[in-house]
């Protein structure tokens, strides 16, 4: 199963490169930008808000595990929607989730640029003039050209990107630990919360820090074994994406005085400047700055242009977008006309300069994807409960339902700038199915004409891929321990 004939994708992708893509896609801006900065109003009182958000994610991925192992096709909820619900349910999908990953990629780009300039005036080369969106673009560029290459060249990168985060993540763990101070742990600096409404703003931007969990489904068509390595990808990834942001932020909070909290809520890049204001300059913030910019962020932008161009794909080959978006390279196997839109979206997304603004419109998208996503899993229950289902979600009816309920409440606090902004894309989603789309929809597949036969792993790979999960399984267990047990020690010491 490592290649299609024609012009049809490749089947290249294991579990460490599931794992990467989707954590790079989620770890990055929102930990290192505006979710992050969040502990200016609550202080480390933050993990609480990680927390909950964790929960609130967990049940998602598991109904997407479920969907994905069935259903391993390019285009994740576009797919499903399509079969469990209809294809105007599948376009708004479609739409929200190319709008939000996109952003998720050009929020990135930003950030890497605010972190790259900070890093050269550390190092006495000041670059503070450069236009950040200038540095941004460039770096769009040369990642359209990493994803043209085709997606085992952009897999391998990945895992590259992430495992050279968490190198630098680990020392410079290691070595600002003595530098700790457990007594700003206590109390969150403010005479009160912020207000109830604006509570639920801020839990919102830190839900986001868990958002693109859907990254390695919508590569379904392109992952080898996918009935065993989505749902693992997924289950070992949203515990992994909170380890690492209660990681960060516990030591953020441990680092700097309540005094500059202020400068966090208003920071482009607030681990940076939460140093700079400590007094913590020099080595802490250039290790820091290279993990950040070149391990964190450029793992979030590569899987920002590779998944929704799957989508794009998957659309335009379903009649959904124009038929010239669904060309595969005849060399590399990849659907380079949708990685070129992709491209030019984010160059918009770019030009705005607004992290927060980008932020928020992702969030927004990302939920109203989700809850199609739940609404698809009900439909998928009803029209097709014979379908093969390889991997099965521990009460996935109920956990519908919960998620729908959870993910409308941050909705309805979210920023209503970018509320309108999704509902604009939502209404140009159903307008454009109306003029284009409905007229020559096609007869939907069969699952086994779409997906084909899902080939069996041999004895030995199945035991090589149970061992590599079950490794990949300890290490997120131990890391997750450890990120929620560091909050105990400011309470006993």
């Amino acid at each position: 199963m490592e290649k299609n004939e024609g012009g049809q994708l490749v089947r290249a992708l294991g579990l460490k490169e599931s794992i990467s893509m989707t954590i790079g896609t989620v770890v990055g801006v929102g930990l290192f930008t505006c979710g992050s900065s969040q502990i200016g109003y609550v202080g480390s009182g933050i993990i609480v808000i990680t927390f909950l958000s964790l929960l609130i994610s967990i049940w998602p991925c598991l109904i997407y595990g479920e969907m994905s192992a069935a259903l391993p096709c390019a285009g994740g909820t576009y797919n499903y929607a399509k079969r469990g619900l209809n294809r105007v349910w599948a376009n708004l999908a479609g739409w929200h989730y190319i709008i939000s990953v996109v952003g998720i990629g050009a929020g990135e780009t930003l950030a890497f640029s605010n972190y790259f300039k900070i890093l050269f005036g550390e190092l006495g080369i000041n670059i503070e003039g450069v236009d950040s969106r200038i540095i941004a673009i460039v770096l769009v560029l040369f990642f359209l050209i990493l994803n043209f290459r085709g997606i085992e060249m952009s897999g391998k990168a990945q895992t590259g990107f992430i495992f050279f985060f968490w190198g630098c993540a680990v020392a410079w763990f290691l070595y600002m630990i003595p530098r700790i101070h457990l007594d700003y742990f206590g109390g969150i600096a403010m005479d009160s919360l912020p207000p109830f409404k604006e509570m639920m703003y801020i839990f919102g931007l830190v839900w986001w820090c868990y958002t693109g969990f859907e990254t390695c489904v919508s590569m379904g068509a392109e992952t080898k074994y996918p009935q065993y390595t989505l749902p693992r990808a997924l289950k070992v990834s949203v515990f992994l994406v909170f380890a690492v942001n209660a990681l960060f932020q516990w030591f953020l909070a441990g680092l700097v005085p309540h005094e500059f909290y202020h400068i966090l809520a208003v920071a482009d890049a607030p681990y940076a400047e939460g140093l700079r204001a400590a007094g913590l300059v020099g080595f802490p913030i250039i290790l820091l700055c290279i993990g950040i910019a070149f391990g964190g962020d450029l793992s979030t932008i590569n899987p920002g242009i590779a998944a929704p161009a799957r989508y794009i794909y998957t659309m335009a080959e379903d009649g959904s977008l124009p038929k010239f978006l669904c060309k595969v390279h005849p060399k590399y196997k990849t659907p380079y006309m949708a990685v070129l839109v992709v491209g030019i979206i984010n160059i918009i997304l770019i030009a705005t300069g607004s992290i927060n603004y980008i932020a928020s419109v992702s969030l927004i998208s990302l939920a109203v994807c989700y809850m199609i996503g739940c609404l698809a899993y009900l439909g998928l229950k009803k029209h097709y409960p014979d379908m093969n289902r390889p991997y099965r979600a521990p009460a996935g009816t109920v956990g519908c339902y919960v998620t729908i309920a959870a993910y409308t409440i941050i909705l309805i606090f979210a920023d209503r700038i970018a509320l309108l902004t999704a509902a604009v894309v939502t209404v140009a989603a159903i307008v454009y199915w109306a003029l284009f789309t409905r007229k020559h929809e096609n007869k939907i597949p069969s699952i086994e004409e779409e997906i084909g036969i899902l080939e069996e792993p041999s004895p030995q790979e199945k035991a090589k891929m149970d061992k590599e999960y079950r490794i990949w399984k300890a290490g997120t267990i131990l890391v997750t321990v450890i990120a929620l047990g560091i909050y105990i020690i400011p309470v006993l010491f």
